[in-house]
């Protein structure tokens, strides 16, 4: 039996390791078009500073995941507790939200926020994301804040979203189930709690998040597996219905009895017209510590500031930065066609800006910007996507997996959840917010 797995990110680095772990005596190929593993997952290290791509750790309450992420980390790993803020009217606020931080927001916000307690929107057929926002939080809460930030995000208005984007988006922001915040009840009684729930992550005690990628390729090679990086594949081949093999860019084909494609689904399927949110990251090296910046990673819905979320590496581990030094990263969705994906430096102005309005970097602090353009990092829940999905026709032994494999807007532990349900023949439920 000879699998090809198409990506090398968290999913089909999980699906290698444990069918090659399981000895079943299979040929295992990984094929990855970037020039490192981790997919969403890789990290980028640039003169002593460590770069995630976004916010990246691991937290899990399915005890298969946990003791897949201590058995692959081993003892390279520390755990910290969490903080996020959301800024809103101008200010940094605790998320999830909390009394405190609530009481500062402008009274004509609270006040209309208290009156859709007992007035939200009665939306019986429930299809869109702001269908689902307006319902559950109310108009106010909504104008201000989820409408702006969502158009901002992915380029479209709430209207045209699946209610899927908002079921698989609003919980998953708060992280952990034991906190709710599926509606505004929810969100207040969560802010009248007398005590906040702690949340733990684990996080690599080196390197960045790509180090327990790193860790899963050393057992695949280890395990006889082959790794193949910078490899870029355009398509499968297929005999009398069922996959014989993948297409590389140069016209070779490499054989395979089944193929795990964890890749864009977009290569295989165009004619879907599924799309995908681009994002340019933006690695920002300080000369000096801010301390305004006691944040892990702050989401930022004002429509005229150019990111929509921040990350301080430093406060995921104090040495992912040198001493004395900061650094910030910045996250700006687009599409292909964006003049700024296709030259980033012309937005530096702008950037450099936006991020001293919001005080997250001081005066002319900045040492240097190492621009990653990150393609396909969230999929776009369309009004129509489950029939886009629907249309199309699988052949035998061909396996669509992972974030941008299946069009799942997943976590990093739902993608080792899906590869471990995979490698045990079980099945595994892609709609993961109907747990909660």
């Amino acid at each position: 039996m000879k699998t090809v797995i198409v990506g090398a990110g968290l999913s089909g680095l999980t699906l290698a390791e444990r069918i090659l772990s399981s000895d079943t005596g299979e040929q295992v190929t990984v094929l990855e078009r970037e020039d490192a593993p981790g997919g969403l997952a890789r990290s980028f290290h640039v003169d002593g500073f460590d770069f995630d791509i976004g916010p990246h750790r691991f937290h899990t309450f399915n005890t298969e995941v946990d003791s897949y992420l201590r058995e692959i980390l081993a003892d390279c790993f520390i755990r910290i507790s969490r903080k996020s803020s959301v800024h809103m009217a101008g200010k940094y606020r605790n998320w999830p939200l909390t009394l405190a931080s609530v009481a500062g927001l402008p009274f004509p916000v609270l006040w209309k926020s208290f009156l859709d307690l007992f007035s939200k929107p009665d939306i019986p057929d429930i299809k869109s994301f702001a269908d689902f926002i307006r319902s559950r939080y109310g108009d106010n809460l909504y104008n201000f804040f989820f409408s702006g930030y969502t158009r901002k995000f992915t380029g479209i208005d709430a209207e045209k979203l699946h209610v899927d984007w908002a079921q698989a988006g609003v919980n998953r922001a708060v992280i952990d189930n034991r906190v709710k915040a599926d509606s505004l009840l929810s969100l207040v009684k969560g802010m009248l709690l007398p005590k906040p729930v702690e949340t733990k992550f684990y996080y690599p005690s080196h390197g960045g998040i790509q180090t327990f990628c790193n860790l899963q390729c050393e057992r695949i090679q280890a395990a006889g597996g082959e790794l193949h990086l910078s490899t870029r594949v355009k398509g499968i081949s297929v005999e009398n219905h069922s996959v014989s093999g993948v297409v590389l860019d140069n016209g070779k084909t490499v054989h395979a009895d089944r193929v795990f494609w964890t890749a864009p689904i977009t290569i295989l399927y165009p004619e879907t017209e599924l799309t995908f949110i681009n994002t340019l990251v933006a690695n920002v090296a300080l000369h000096s510590e801010v301390s305004r910046n006691d944040y892990q990673w702050c989401y930022f819905g004002h429509e005229d500031l150019i990111f929509s979320r921040l990350t301080i590496p430093r406060n995921f581990r104090a040495d992912c930065v040198p001493a004395g030094r900061d650094s910030v990263i910045a996250e700006i969705t687009c599409n292909s066609e964006s003049e700024f994906w296709k030259d980033p430096k012309i937005v530096r102005e702008r950037l450099t800006k936006d991020l001293k309005s919001v005080g997250a970097i001081k005066g002319d602090d900045i040492i240097f910007i190492d621009w990653q353009r990150i393609p396909e990092t969230y999929p776009v829940y369309s009004l129509d996507y489950k029939k886009r999905l629907s249309s199309i026709n699988v052949p035998q032994g061909l396996f669509l997996t992972g974030r941008s494999g299946s069009f799942w807007y997943n976590n990093m532990d739902h993608s080792i959840a899906q590869a471990l349900s995979i490698v045990q023949g079980s099945e595994f439920r892609q709609d993961f917010w109907n747990e909660r």
